[in-house]
Formats: structure tokens, sequence, C-alpha cells
């Protein structure tokens, strides 16, 4: 039993129980049925001793929530916690400092940089921000943004912001520069879309916006030429943009072992020495105290086809295992023919087959076909062949023996686009659906001018949480919004390679995602999976691209369109609706609700939109835990969760589960149909790709067999997936938990960026 406590002061005194008392029930008050604060309060009792300082009361009170695994419980802990953090940065119970202060002091640090506010608007902003919202968050929401996103001195642990002091950084930047008129409403506009948790920003705007660093873009993607000076200066872009905090995805588009170099004269060393020399450049600088990440793309007709796929591999053989980056393998219709009939295929490279090899990054399967049947025929052609099958398996395989071995249609990805230009690859997480083109001058990469002699694409990202939104026109709203904080990042970013940033300027590629799909099906009493939860997700999905389609529209109309739209769809009135797989009609009811033809003609007349690029759905793992929801558009794994990576531990649960537990299935236990079925609808309305997870269940000795891996690779093709990221595989040895509850690790290997 505490007999003494010690203030912060040093002053002791005698412990009061009603203290205590006062502290469980003022945090459990407005929580409901679920919390039982007299039971926290004598947990937390029987484990402190005699003597206990207010800090560790507060600490074990806070840990006592927690330990009871549950969303009601977290939200305790997380009114408790918001007083924890108010005495630890401002020593009293509520933030007793205003914002230009708060910001004042950064700035004196060297943290911030001093924006052009008067007095005058700082007190009116003073009346806008409303740090009761943080009595309102779950724990791990609060203990993200404290330990993530909030500016703070890493060194010697001086912090300065509570998570409302962030949101009003991050819009006060955002808003800085607009015109006088309307700054000052943009601002409460930004404010209010953050802290409701509407807005999910990604890493790279929580921490950079108003500071001098200048780097926002999430995700970097280029591909390398079969010239010598094209390899070289791919390694440079990875190397460069790693710095500059960017996921990396990299098509290395060479010859192949023993091809002839120089008429003959040099024997290629096939590519998996510009692998390991990718695998170095990234590894080279670090990101947050930990390397780098990159994505590289092979073809599945490579004549290295068989060496490149075990590269992940732990058990490959030290000359054959490249374990730094990740692989995705590229297919497109043609190769699951093959599959599906057992039939076998001849391997090609862009040095033997230079024209198939640019059919495959063409929307027109039956060019390639054409294409390939052709020099099938050729006799003077040398080929060798091999099963399709086999290719298959083994990639899946190493899916399931790593997790990490992806898988991109790229014949789809040219199709299902508003890009009149090859897309050759996606990202780090497989969610872009962007052009890129190959260097092969390095002075061109530093040039300032639009020469068209090579892109490397750039893509920043943000999400929309719509089991916050309440209403289309809400929704219209804050996909303006979310897409005017993107329009600001990328005209704001430093671009250490200046050709990069014409490019990206020029394209305005941007990434708005779907957060928190789970809870919003949970909130609307269907469940993830179901007949009901498909055609909730087919309507969300509609109302989600239409919304930012408008936005775009509408940002183009005061902005100007993307220099580059000519060089899409969006300018003959392209809508996603118009080229997405029509077999998804078989799995849900294709009425539109919304007036797209409006909107189409819309578009027509204003000569396109704001930006070249528009939707895609990313993993989010790190900001959907700030904003106190579910990944992207994942199902939930359970409903209480451990999350943690390499410096951070939340204890995670899904939004309001007590109420809605029966909503919320878990991704264990849907099957790869039906999480297909769901992911295809989401891409119906996508212009881009998803970072679209299987999960599989693997219990005992269990394998997967040969016709399920063969009979889920067609779905997915039948289906139009463009790219599959993550095989999550459950074991009995792959279970860690503490305390009962089931710990989930981030990928190491993953970015923050990339992660929104």
């Amino acid at each position: 039993m505490i007999k003494t406590m010690v203030k912060r002061s040093g002053v002791e005194e005698d412990f009061d129980p009603s203290k205590l008392n006062g502290w469980g029930e003022w945090a459990a008050k407005s929580i409901g049925k679920h919390v039982d604060w007299t039971s926290v309060v004598m947990d937390t009792v029987s484990v402190c001793p005699k003597k206990c300082s207010t800090q560790e009361l507060q600490d074990r009170l806070i840990q006592t929530c927690l330990d009871n695994n549950s969303w009601s419980y977290y939200l305790m802990a997380g009114r408790l916690y918001a007083s924890k953090i108010y005495k630890d940065i401002f020593g009293a119970s509520t933030p007793n400092k205003t914002i230009k202060e708060v910001q004042q002091t950064l700035v004196k640090d060297g943290l911030m940089e001093k924006m052009s506010y008067s007095d005058e608007e700082y007190e009116e902003l003073e009346k806008v921000i409303n740090h009761s919202l943080d009595l309102k968050e779950p724990h791990f929401a609060l203990h993200q943004i404290r330990k993530k996103y909030s500016l703070q001195n890493k060194v010697t642990k001086k912090e300065y912001e509570s998570a409302q002091f962030v949101y009003m950084r991050m819009a006060m930047s955002l808003a800085e520069d607009q015109p006088s008129e309307r700054r000052m409403e943009d601002i409460k506009k930004f404010y209010k879309y953050f802290s409701e948790k509407k807005i999910n920003a990604p890493t790279p705007n929580y921490v950079n916006l108003g500071t001098p660093h200048r780097g926002f873009a999430s995700c970097c993607v280029y591909k390398a030429g079969d010239n010598a000076k094209s390899l070289a200066i791919g390694d440079h872009i990875a190397y460069v943009m790693t710095y500059m905090s960017a996921g990396i995805g990299s098509f290395i588009q060479t010859r192949s072992l023993k091809d002839a170099v120089r008429g003959g004269s040099i024997e290629h060393q096939g590519k998996l020495p510009y692998f390991r020399s990718l695998e170095k450049a990234v590894a080279a600088n670090t990101q947050n105290g930990r390397g780098g990440a990159a994505t590289t793309y092979f073809s599945a007709y490579d004549p290295e086809v068989e060496t490149i796929i075990p590269l992940k591999n732990p058990m490959s053989t030290e000359d054959k295992k490249i374990r730094g980056i990740d692989y995705a393998m590229q297919m497109n219709t043609a190769f699951a023919k093959k599959v599906a009939r057992d039939e076998n295929i001849f391997l090609f490279n862009v040095k033997t087959a230079p024209d198939l090899t640019a059919a495959m990054f063409n929307g027109d399967i039956k060019l390639f076909e054409e294409l390939y049947e052709k020099y099938e025929n050729d006799e003077s052609f040398k080929k060798v062949y091999i099963k399709a099958r086999d290719i298959l398996i083994n990639e899946i395989n190493e899916s399931y023996e790593t997790g990490r071995a992806y898988l991109a249609w790229v014949d789809e990805m040219n199709r299902h686009t508003p890009h009149k230009d090859p897309i050759y690859q996606s990202n780090l997480c497989l969610e872009l659906s962007q052009p890129t083109s190959e260097y092969s001058d390095m002075m061109d990469l530093y040039s300032t001018e639009d020469h068209g002699r090579g892109e490397v694409s750039m893509c920043s990202l943000g999400g929309i949480i719509p089991s916050n939104i309440s209403s289309q026109e809400e929704y219209e709203d804050v996909a303006y919004y979310t897409l005017l904080m993107i329009d600001k990042c990328i005209h704001r970013s430093h671009y250490e390679l200046p050709h990069v940033g014409v490019t990206a300027k020029a394209r305005m590629n941007a990434g708005v995602g779907l957060i928190g799909v789970a809870h919003y099906l949970a909130k609307n009493h269907v469940m993830y999976g179901s007949p009901e939860g498909k055609r909730l997700v087919h309507e969300l999905s509609e109302k989600h691209a239409y919304s930012v389609i408008k936005a775009s529209l509408r940002l183009g109309k005061e902005l100007g369109n993307a220099p580059w739209i000519h060089k899409t769809k969006w300018v003959e009135g392209w809508l996603p609706i118009d080229t997405y797989k029509k077999t998804v009609d078989s799995v849900v009811d294709s009425t539109l609700l919304l007036d797209w033809e409006g909107l189409r003609k819309e578009i027509v007349e204003n000569g396109g939109i704001r930006n070249s690029s528009l939707i895609n759905h990313m993993p989010s793992e790190s900001s959907s835990k700030a904003s106190a929801t579910t990944n992207g558009v994942y199902p939930i794994r359970q409903l209480a969760i451990l999350k943690t990576d390499e410096s951070n531990t939340v204890y995670w649960a899904a939004p309001d589960a007590e109420k809605l537990s029966k909503w919320y299935p878990s991704a264990w236990n849907i099957s790869t149909k039906d999480m297909v079925d769901t992911y295809a609808i989401i891409q119906k309305f996508s212009d881009q790709s998803i970072s679209a997870d299987e999960y599989r269940v693997l219990e005992d000795d269990e394998t997967v067999g040969t016709d399920e891996i063969i009979s889920n690779y067609l779905y997915m093709t039948k289906m139009g997936m463009k790219t599959r990221y993550y095989l999550n595989t459950k074991t009995s040895s792959s279970i860690h938990s503490e305390n009962g509850v089931e710990i989930e690790e981030d990928n190491p290997d993953d970015c923050a960026s990339c992660k929104l």
C-alpha cells in the first residue's frame, strides 16, 4: 500500500487515496460501461511501492489501463496520457503556452522557421486551437504523435509540442503563402481536418512542415537503361533520394548474364552486380536512424528469372543472395494464359528482343501476343524455354518464405490508367503506377530545363478517413484540402536532383488513399469481405474517386492544370470507370450513384485537371496509428494488438471494438477470393495501384498446394489487380505475444514516408 507520495517538486506528502480515485473517475468520464475505474485504481495501488512519485503513479495508472487490452481502456489511458504530456512538456495539467510562444521557442532553438503571421492572426488562431480534442484520443494516437511526429531535440530530449500544436504548425505552414483574403480560413480548414482526423497526413509532412527541411515526397521511382552511364545514374538517384527520405522503386532494364557487350568483346555480368550496387546505395544513408529501402522490379520473361527469384531468401547461397532490397516480378496477361494452360514461355530481354520488351509495357496485350508469336516462329531467334508455372510457383513460394516477393501486372498498369507514356514499375510499397524513363547523361539529371531526356517519378501522398466524414459535401472539401496539401508540398520540396523537380512539378503526381476502411465497414455494421461489405466498399470507392477527381478539377481552375496534363487521357475526359476490368461487375452491383458524366464534361471543358495521377492506396501503417484508425484498406488482424517498430511500441485496438466486435472479422478469417474482390472493387475507381496484402493461416505443418497458388494468381489476374504486396502468413512459430496480446512488428526495411 502506498504511504508516501513524492511530487515533481520533490516535496513529500502522505498518500491521499481520494486524489487517485479522482484521477481514475475523471479518466473514465464519458467512456461508458466498458471501463471500471475502481478496478484500475485498485490494481495500480497493489503494485506500487510504499514511497511513490506522482509521475510513477501516473505511469502505472496508464499502464494498468493499457494492460486491459481494449479500445475503451486505451481511451481512458489516453486521457491520463494527455495530462502527462502537458505536465512533461509544459509543467501544467493543461497547455499553458500559446501557439506563438511554442513556435517562438522552436524558432529560437533552430527547429522551426519563423512564419509571417501577425500578433492579431496568432490571437485569432488561439481561439481556434482545441486542446480538449486530445482527451478524446486513445493512448496510441497521442503516443505516436509524441514519439514520431512532434518536433523535439533528439539529443537533449527536449519536447515542445503536444498534438494540437503539431496540427496547428502544419496548418499554418501549408497556408502561409495563400492569398491574404483566404489564408486564415485555409488554416482553420487544415487544422479542423487534421485535428478531427479527416485528413491523414504523411510522415514527411508531420515532421517537416514549418521547419527548414524540405523533403516532402514519399516515393521515388526510377528506371535505368541498358548502358553503363544510365546504370550508374540509377545508383546515384537511389543514393541521393534515400538521404532525402524517399523510398525507392527501381527498374534496372539491362541485358542478361553472358549477353554480348561491345559487339561481343565483353560478356555481360548480368543483373546481380547492379542489384548489389543498388543495395549498397540505399544502405549508405539512414532515414530516422535506419537504412533506406528499395524494391526492384524484374520481368518474368527475363533470362535470369530463376536466379533473381530466390535472392531474398536467407537459405540461398551467398553468391546468389542479395537480401537488402525487395523484389517484384513483372508479368502480363499473356504470362497468366501460359500459366493457366501449363505451357512453356521463352525468355527474352531488352537486348535480345527490344520491341517485344517494349510491348510488354503496353496496355494492348494483343500487340504483345502478336510480337511474341512472331518471335516464336522465327527460327533464327535463339530461344530458351521454361514452364510458366515453374516461374510462378517459385515466386509465390518465395512470398511464403519471406513475405516479400511481390507481383506487378504491368499490362494492367498500362491499360487502366490516364497516362499515355509507358509505366514500367511501381514503388517501394507497390501503390504507384506512374511513367518513368531512363537518363543517359548525368548533366540531364542536374538540368533545370524541360529537355525530355529522362524522368524520375515522384509521388506525394495523403489519405482520407471516411469514418470521420459526415456528408458528400464535406468529403469533397476534405479531398480538396488533401490535394492542396500535396500541391504545396510538391512546390515547396527541395529537389537535390534539379530535373526531378522539373518533372515533378510538370506531372503534379498525387496519391490520395482511403484510410480506415475496416473501421468504416464496422461502423456501418457490415463485415469486410461479405456481399454487403463489397457493396459498401463500391459506394465508398466511388465517393472517394469522384471527390478526389472533382477536387483536382477545382484546383485546376484555381491554379492551372498540370503542365504535362496533355500527356494524359484526362484531357479527353477519361475517368477510371471507363477502363476498369468488367469482371468486377460479377462481384458487386455496378450501379453508380454520382454524376460522372457531368464531371467528365467539366473536365473536358477545363482542358484537364491539376494532377496527372490522383488515387492510390498505401499501407499507412505509421500514420493510421496517429489517426486512431485501422490500416489503409486492410482488414484488422485482431481487436487489440501491440504494434512495434525499431523505436516505438503502441498498444493498438480497433476503434469502438467493444461495440463493433462482431463487425470486425480478422484478416486471417477472410478468404483470398473475398480479399481480391475487395481490392478489385477499390481498383476499379483508382487510376494507380494498391499496396494489396494477402493473408494465409498455415496450421501445424500445412503447406500450400500448387493448385491453390495457381488458382489465386489467375483470379487476381482476372479481377484486374495491378500489384500484390505482402503475403502475410500466420503460423504457430510466427505468433509473438505479450500478456496474451499478439505483437505485430513493422517491416524494418520499410521507409517511414512510404508507410504514409
